[in-house]
């Protein structure tokens, strides 16, 4: 099978948790005024889904759920297939998830095709501590219930478009480009785009979905646009030369790889001795139509505190 790569962007990006604190004023305590308006014009996607066979989890979707203290024998997968891809995305769900496997499937649907290709899997995980979310290597996970809050898909996909290489930039996040347009801003988004660099990416990804897919655009519901509008417009600038990443239309003409299908436990030997039969190992391969978009190692799990 003949497999395309679309960048020769590899490597590590480890330095998220020590990134420097911005110092600009939050021009917004938080960027809830934009959901409606998100919700409103983003529309879902169709989509059928299926479930995995017992027995199998993907490595990826194993080794968060361990990272957050969780048995991988109690979550679930899916193979979930949206209209505009010729392939499944595979999504993650721990039986104990307050959220409805539904909601991630329906709020993910709503992210533009080109978007959602810069995210490999998703998993909804409980934790009685609260909401919060992360990206892992283009793996999203969501902690709770999501509540139908999109901008929180809208922030963990933008993590993935600039850690991963979308951008001419790569990442824009530590570019010169990105830095001499912050400098002419006055402020930041909101409190949470004041943690670092890369949040503050993430954070101006929402601010411009809503710019672009919104009548009207940033501009028509917050009077002091200015003061963030060179970091937006870099982010919509970026996105422009990428092909238009986060404006809805189209099909996905490429995906990352699909981590591999690993037993739920460390051995199959409880599925084997018979309490669980092991079903046949799930085929993840992407098609040769799909260009590939390469791995790169990064986590926003020690500097991403977003919380609901």
């Amino acid at each position: 099978m003949r497999i395309t790569t679309i960048s020769t962007v590899v490597g590590v990006f480890t330095t998220l948790s020590s990134a420097q604190r911005l110092t600009k004023p939050a021009l917004h305590p938080n960027l809830d005024y934009l959901q409606q308006g998100l919700l409103d014009n983003l529309h879902p996607t169709h989509s059928t889904w299926d479930q995995w066979g017992a027995g199998w989890i993907p490595a990826d979707c194993k080794s968060m759920t361990q990272n957050a203290g969780l048995n991988p024998v109690d979550v679930e997968t899916f193979n979930v297939h949206y209209d505009d891809c010729s392939t499944a995305w595979v999504l993650c769900r721990h039986k104990s998830s307050p959220d409805p496997l539904i909601n991630m499937i329906d709020l993910f649907g709503r992210l533009p095709v080109k978007t959602r290709s810069y995210v490999r899997h998703m998993i909804a995980l409980p934790d009685p501590n609260g909401g919060h979310a992360y990206n892992s290597n283009g793996n999203i996970a969501l902690f709770n219930r999501v509540n139908g809050d999109l901008t929180v898909f809208v922030h963990e996909s933008g993590h993935s478009l600039d850690l991963l290489g979308a951008y001419t930039d790569k990442p824009l996040s530590s570019s010169t480009n990105w830095i001499n347009n912050y400098n002419q801003d006055a402020d930041v988004p909101d409190p949470y785009a004041q943690t670092n660099q890369v949040e503050n990416v993430a954070q101006n990804t929402v601010v411009d979905s809503f710019n672009l897919n919104v009548p009207g655009g940033f501009s028509s519901v917050e009077p002091g646009y200015a003061k963030i509008s060179h970091q937006y417009a870099t982010v919509q600038s970026s996105q422009t030369g990428a092909g238009n990443l986060l404006v809805p239309g189209g099909a996905c003409t490429a995906r990352l790889t699909n981590s591999a299908p690993v037993p739920q436990t460390s051995t199959s030997k409880r599925f084997l001795q018979g309490r669980v039969a092991l079903g046949p190992k799930p085929n993840v391969a992407l098609p040769s139509t799909l260009a590939v978009i390469p791995s790169k190692e990064f986590s926003t799990e020690g500097s991403c505190s977003l919380r609901w």
